[in-house]
């Protein structure tokens, strides 16, 4: 497969404001990489500067040779997958609305209805702050005795 790539004024424009101002790190990498193998530079001084594998240069290229811009977009898949089935959260927070609980007694909450809770506490304190719900823990006051 040839490893070069020619492209027009708009694609090297549009590779460009990728490379620069795209929100994911991979896209901006990628736009840097094409924009460098179009300049005429080999493929293995691309991953040697950049700080990836010759592979993912190939894939690059092939990417582009295909379908261009969209095959660069369509490669991103945005990372690990949810620890908590959406019917996990939403036990969760119907059970962190209803009273004060501390996130073990919501996690017991979950996990008489679903088995084993597949994440941390932590992370269920997470998906509860990304739901919008912030809790604290109940706390006891003791009475002063005289």
């Amino acid at each position: 497969m040839k490893s070069n790539i020619t492209l027009s004024e708009p694609e090297r424009i549009t590779l460009q404001q990728l490379a620069l101002n795209h929100i994911h790190r991979d896209i901006r990498t990628q736009g840097t990489g094409l924009l460098m193998l179009a300049r005429g530079i080999k493929p293995r001084q691309i991953a040697e500067e950049i700080g990836c594998s010759l592979r993912v240069i190939y894939d690059w290229v092939h990417a582009w040779h295909n379908s261009e811009i969209a095959g660069l977009l369509g490669g991103h898949v945005g990372g690990r997958y949810p620890a908590m089935t959406p019917d996990m959260i939403a036990i969760a927070v119907e059970a962190a609305s209803a009273k004060s609980l501390t996130l073990a007694r919501i996690a017991q909450k979950v996990e008489d209805k679903h088995g084993p809770l597949p994440c941390t506490l932590e992370t269920l304190s997470n998906t509860l702050k990304k739901q919008g719900l912030t809790y604290k823990r109940a706390r006891l006051s003791l009475k002063k005795t005289q």
